[in-house]
């Protein structure tokens, strides 16, 4: 792409971006939860954040809860508190801030890795993304928690380059509070501790490792103490049997006709049930259902047999290529599944790209590449026996992907920024010539 074409489309493309997301919040009905989505998780979120302000403390009709994390309800019950009439226009407000601002830390993160071409390709492909502008719109976890993945990312490039206790410290902090929005983020800051692994040369790898395993554990602990307190045990989350009952029975999580009527009957409640404040009396305490939900999964994995095998390739499909979009979407309009299937669409080219430019990345920053590749495949593999789907990937995956993306499209379209993107990491004029031609893998300097 010529530099005159480039000075204009770059800032059309990213107006256009930043207008697409504007629309999405503007566009949204100011009385309802979720824009384009079936929204089942807000009504949850909004029920936790007025038991809060009313001070009946994180429960639902008074019975202490640990199903969701308690991040994202104190941030909406801030809100109502601010404005009772207007909150989910608030949120949203804040949300799209904090998509803009996730999607500029992407960009900076490709900047250190490959250059100025890949950052302006990371930032325009964040713009544009439709996964990373769906959940702006929506009162869901997801806007906020991508944004602390970037971050982490953003540190952890900084942590391999430097090696320095401030941004092990920072991927600790990072960690703890994503934990808090998302309680499968808490594998995140174990897997930073790899990084720390992959380069024992460095110093202090002990006191960095410890920072970013340790203080997420000391932002958790008020979390930990509450539950040990309501429920008598110290756990992170009363979650974990019902979603791996439906990552049997429901596996994408969006449940379609039938699997309500099995989920019900199998783990003696439904998660509807639970979070309904006029049902809820009605069930014993959630330490009580939890355990009873986790005694029935070995025989559900039992009964499958061999079945288990196309199942979980199932599941690693629809994770990592939306099927859930392409598949579960009878119970929408005719246009709300072309529009999901023209956002499939997009992310596809997205991961493509992503793949291209984690194959140029490896020849350049080989120790964070083998990083994101560990990073992506330990996550996948920690979801396996639980609920797989587009939302659960969004916040742990397409910050990365979009990073990804953007040395991708320099890898394949721009020759030229490709070779300063060489020359930044060390690269000699044999190594400029084996990437551009995808041969043998090349160490920097």
């Amino acid at each position: 792409m010529s530099s005159n074409v480039r000075r204009y489309i770059v800032p059309i493309l990213a107006v256009l971006g930043v207008s697409v997301r504007l629309w999405f919040v503007l566009a949204a009905n100011p009385h309802e939860h979720t824009f384009h989505s079936g929204g089942s998780d807000a009504p949850a979120y909004v029920t936790l954040a007025t038991n809060l302000l009313a001070h009946r403390g994180y429960s639902y009709a008074g019975q202490p809860s640990a199903f969701r994390p308690p991040g994202y309800p104190v941030l909406v019950a801030a809100a109502m508190w601010v404005s009772p009439e207007h909150y989910i226009s608030l949120i949203r407000a804040i949300q799209f801030v904090l998509g803009l601002l996730a999607v500029w830390i992407c960009s900076r993160v490709a900047l250190k890795l490959f250059g100025n071409q890949a950052a302006r390709a990371s930032l325009l492909i964040g713009l544009l993304l439709p996964t990373m502008i769906f959940s702006t719109a929506q009162i869901l976890t997801e806007c906020v928690a991508t944004l602390l993945t970037a971050l982490f990312l953003w540190f952890l490039v900084e942590q391999d380059a430097v090696a320095g206790a401030g941004s092990a410290a920072a991927l600790g902090i990072i960690g703890g509070i994503e934990s808090l929005f998302r309680f499968n983020a808490s594998a995140v800051p174990v897997l930073a501790v790899f990084l720390v692994v992959m380069n024992p040369q460095k110093k202090r790898a002990v006191l960095r490792a410890s920072f970013i395993l340790l203080i997420p554990i000391l932002i958790l602990m008020p979390w930990l103490v509450r539950n040990k307190i309501v429920f008598g045990r110290f756990l992170l989350s009363t979650q974990v049997g019902a979603n791996l009952v439906q990552g049997v029975i429901s596996p994408d999580g969006r449940t379609q006709s039938g699997d309500s009527e099995k989920i019900g009957p199998t783990m003696g409640y439904r998660v509807s049930q639970l979070e309904r404040e006029s049902l809820r009396p009605l069930l014993p305490s959630e330490l009580e259902l939890n355990e009873q939900a986790r005694r029935v999964v070995p025989g559900l994995w039992k009964d499958l047999g061999w079945r288990a095998v196309p199942l979980l390739a199932q599941k690693v499909l629809t994770f990592w290529l939306s099927l859930d979009q392409v598949l579960s979407t009878r119970a929408f309009s005719l246009n709300e599944r072309v529009v999901r299937f023209s956002g499939v669409g997009c992310y596809w080219v997205a991961l493509g790209l992503a793949i291209v430019g984690w194959f140029s990345l490896r020849r350049t920053r080989p120790v964070i590449a083998y990083w994101f590749l560990a990073y992506a495949t330990i996550l996948t593999i920690l979801h396996l026996p639980l609920v797989m789907n587009t939302r659960l990937r969004i916040p742990l995956v397409e910050p990365l992907l979009v990073i990804l993306a953007g040395i991708g499209w320099v890898r394949l379209f721009d020759r030229s920024a490709l070779k300063k993107s060489i020359a930044l990491a060390g690269g000699t004029e044999s190594s400029e010539s084996e990437i551009l031609t995808g041969a043998a893998a090349v160490e920097p300097s």
